[in-house]
């Protein structure tokens, strides 16, 4: 039977080949599709609520400011 030395060399050299685009391995995420999230503030009076809005920016990683909205009497999820 033929012994299989150097066969293990051949695939580490596949295995050891690196990414340059390590874009294509984040779960599935498209380039440039951010994600969003809001949080409630209590910035305003009583009586009123507001909420900031916020995008992650995909390119740098950073959460970026988009705007705030402000709401009277009830709370979120309150009736």
């Amino acid at each position: 039977m033929k012994k299989l030395k150097g066969l293990k060399k051949n695939f580490s050299s596949l295995e050891n080949k690196k990414l340059k685009d390590l874009t294509s391995i984040q779960g599935g995420k498209l380039p440039g599709a951010g994600s969003s999230r809001s949080a409630q503030s209590n910035a305003v009076g009583t009586g009123h609520y507001d909420i900031d809005y916020y995008n992650d920016d995909a390119a740098s990683g950073t959460w970026v400011y988009n705007g705030r909205s402000i709401f009277d009497d009830i709370q979120p999820g309150m009736s």
